[in-house]
């Protein structure tokens, strides 16, 4: 009971570390610093990518319908190049503001410029002045006006807030009050003129700061003072919760409860891209404007028509041309750069529909990142016969998770995390595969350790005949290496009891071996279910490779032979047993043979290029679907000293840490009735493999599938169902030299 408590406390302390990291780095909104906090975001060290998803959620929900007729008069490159260099006589906003109000009849106006002392235009100094006084004349006839400030990008932490009086910043003793940048008298006066900041924070202005104290005034966004004046409500009505403001109606009854992140800022809501907003140019307006005042009868009544559009709406006056670099990428809109004046209507559109993006609570989001982090390492902690079940299950839950969280953004504007969560799964996925490969290593070694102690007899025999004492060396021979692995061992192993599992073995091993030592070879090792083998060592053995090929025929009768048996035995074996096959790979090739190890423990073994290359060849039967896989040097050695076996030529390729092709060959059988039942097989596969190397990737991919059909009709994977897919990949590529296929570990 201890075992299976240690066995899963491992896995679970595990996952539970690799969350407790996703979840530090996704849901540590302020990181401390020594002069100030630096602003991570809601989002955390993940914010960057979080953002990008958060994109792709706008795109695929798309835009929303608006709630305020809002329209974007531009200062683009069109007003620029007709009006001149900015900025402009501050006259010339003055005209605009006019028409807009006097023969459009708008219902209020945002200028997305700061109009400050500091930012008067390059003109004399009373034509400078005049156009000031201008501006504050037309502000204060017309009231709806909201004018941009902003405070000023000096930093004042390490953090990237600047100036702005964050209320998650430490503020200095002594400090003094700092205000925004924002125009002055005459634009503004004690009774006219609205004043609204432009500031904003995180990547591609993803947040907005809703609020500024500054001593005993309070400033708001350019956005919501708009909503304001349309509601005709004073701006210091306004009530500034902890996590939440609100705006009351004359009742007390609140028009709108804006929800807050990190206790001041606000996250927009977007409902259009840019080309798709309503809009027009400063110059279009202004000749309009001409036209009305100066122009023909009908030249004036395409004027009014033009100006009807801005009945009642709202407009924004902002930079749109990108060189004036206030410009930014935006939800929507691509990877085009679009005016930054799009965030200011955007919230405008946010506060009049009440669509606030909004997030759970931060134990919502540890919760999520958490179970999606011990769901997809669920595989780990279950049995192996059902570990594939979970891995499925564990792939469809990231999936219905990512969905979830594009669903439930376009229904409901709620921002769940998907970046820490998904990272958590796969990187518990991980984990959970590396955890299932090390039990597999544990179920080889369990094996290894059971069997470990049996030798080869005939290393015995000549050791006791020539009286040689056991020693370390080796000496250089001519052998045929063997290489024999049961097919998917690890499930079986994890089916059946320890038992269970020894008797099994005991009994392939047994047939195995058996067969090997009557074809002449010497049992190197069992290496847990895998059997190594030599041939035409320690004894010479003149035809080496054909007792090879002979033993391995004879290993898969043997364990044709158990399957029949273990099948009458009805359910004391699963179905994997009754289905059990064995892969095997034999080279012949120059190998070092004799006692490797040291003095204290030695094994009779063989080493060397060969050997390496026998037991590549193994595995590599597996991409062939192939039982007995032989290198050339095999194949030509063997039928010289017995020609009744028949080979089928499959491929030349590149094993992995070799550098020269090897051709290899299926060992079909032996025998004149294995000859003659092959025959069709061989030759239409052998036709198949000529138009292969003639680089004629179509025309081989028809004749392997045609060739396909002659296979054993019982095979789900055979050489030609192999080289006819990778025909297909091949599709449009150049042949290698030589036709030579590498093949990659598996």
């Amino acid at each position: 009971m201890r075992g299976k408590i240690s066995q899963l406390g491992w896995p679970l302390l595990i996952f539970a570390v690799t969350c407790l990291v996703w979840i530090l780095f996704s849901q540590v909104a302020l990181l401390p610093l020594r002069n100030g906090n630096l602003f991570l975001g809601p989002d955390g060290a993940l914010g960057f990518l979080e953002h990008q998803t958060i994109n792709a959620r706008f795109s695929v929900r798309g835009p929303l319908p608006f709630a305020e007729n809002i329209i974007y008069v531009n200062v683009d490159a069109e007003a620029i190049e007709t009006l001149g260099n900015f900025p402009w006589s501050r006259e010339t906003f003055a005209v605009v503001l006019d028409a807009l109000f006097k023969r459009g009849g708008i219902r209020s106006a945002g200028l997305d410029f700061v109009f400050s002392p500091a930012g008067i235009p390059q003109l004399g100094r009373a034509e400078a002045e005049a156009g000031t006084l201008a501006l504050g004349k037309t502000v204060r006839e017309h009231g709806n006006v909201v004018l941009a400030a902003g405070f000023s990008a000096e930093s004042r932490t390490s953090g990237p807030s600047g100036a702005f009086p964050f209320v998650f910043e430490p503020q200095r003793k002594g400090e003094e009050v700092r205000l925004p940048e924002m125009p002055s008298f005459p634009i503004v006066g004690p009774t006219w003129g609205h004043i609204g900041l432009i500031n904003t924070l995180g990547e591609g202005a993803q947040f907005i700061p809703f609020f500024a104290r500054c001593g005993e005034h309070t400033y708001f966004p350019i956005s919501l003072q708009l909503a304001l004046l349309g509601w005709g409500i004073d701006d210091a009505q306004v009530k500034v919760g902890v996590n939440e403001m609100t705006v009351p109606d004359a009742s007390g009854k609140p028009l709108a409860s804006i929800p807050l992140i990190l206790g001041q800022l606000v996250e927009p809501n977007w409902f259009a891209a840019w080309d798709d907003n309503p809009q027009t140019s400063v110059v279009t307006v202004l000749g309009a404007d001409r036209l009305a005042r100066e122009g023909t009868d009908e030249e004036k009544a395409e004027a009014a028509q033009f100006f009807e559009q801005f009945r009642d709406a709202v407009v924004l006056i902002g930079p749109t041309d990108p060189l004036l670099k206030d410009v930014s990428v935006m939800p929507l809109s691509g990877q085009q750069p679009v005016p930054r004046v799009s965030i200011h209507g955007n919230l405008l559109q946010t506060i009049a529909s009440g669509r606030f993006l909004q997030r759970p609570a931060i134990w919502v989001n540890v919760l999520l990142i958490t179970a999606m982090g011990f769901l997809a390492g669920s595989a780990a902690l279950v049995p192996h016969r059902w570990s594939g079940t979970a891995k499925i299950a564990s792939i469809a839950a990231l999936f219905l998770y990512i969905g979830a969280a594009f669903l439930v953004f376009a229904k409901w504007d709620i921002i769940i995390p998907m970046v820490a969560p998904v990272g958590a799964a796969l990187s518990c996925a991980f984990l959970a595969t590396a955890l299932q490969l090390s039990r597999e290593q544990q179920q080889k070694r369990r094996i290894q350790e059971l069997f470990g102690s049996y030798v080869s007899s005939a290393v015995v025999n000549e050791m006791v005949e020539k009286n040689i004492p056991p020693q370390t060396g080796g000496v250089e021979v001519e052998i045929t290496a063997f290489f024999s692995d049961i097919v998917a061992f690890s499930p079986i192993a994890e089916e059946l009891p320890p038992t269970g599992l020894v008797e099994l073995m005991s009994e392939y091993l047994g047939q195995g071996t058996a067969a090997i030592i009557d074809a002449g070879g010497t049992l190197d090792k069992y290496v847990g279910d895998a059997i190594v083998s030599i041939f035409g060592a320690p004894l010479p053995c003149a035809d080496h490779a054909a007792a090879a090929c002979r033993a391995a025929l004879g290993l898969q009768a043997g364990q044709a032979f158990l399957r029949e048996r273990w099948i009458g035995e009805g359910q004391r074996w699963p179905l994997r047993v009754h289905q059990m096959a064995s892969r095997i790979g034999l080279h012949t090739g120059p190998a070092i043979v004799g006692n490797i190890g040291s003095k204290l423990r030695f094994n009779y073994t063989m080493m060397g290029d060969t050997v390496n290359l026998g037991q590549r060849l193994e595995a590599a039967a597996a991409p062939y679907g192939v039982e007995i896989l032989v290198s050339g040097e095999t194949h030509d050695a063997a039928l010289r000293d017995d020609p009744s076996l028949v080979f089928r030529a499959l491929d030349r390729v590149l094993v992995p840490g070799r550098s020269q092709p090897v051709d290899v060959y299926e060992l079909l059988g032996r025998g004149e009735e294995c000859a003659a039942s092959s025959a069709a097989k061989i030759d239409a596969f052998a036709r198949a493999r000529e138009i292969y190397r003639r680089g004629d990737w179509g025309g081989a991919r028809e004749a392997f599938l045609s060739a396909a059909e002659r296979e054993h009709p019982d095979s789900k994977s055979n050489p030609s169902l192999a080289m006819a897919a990778r025909c297909e990949k091949l599709q449009g590529q150049v042949p290698t030299a030589d036709f030579v296929f590498s093949l990659t570990k598996s």
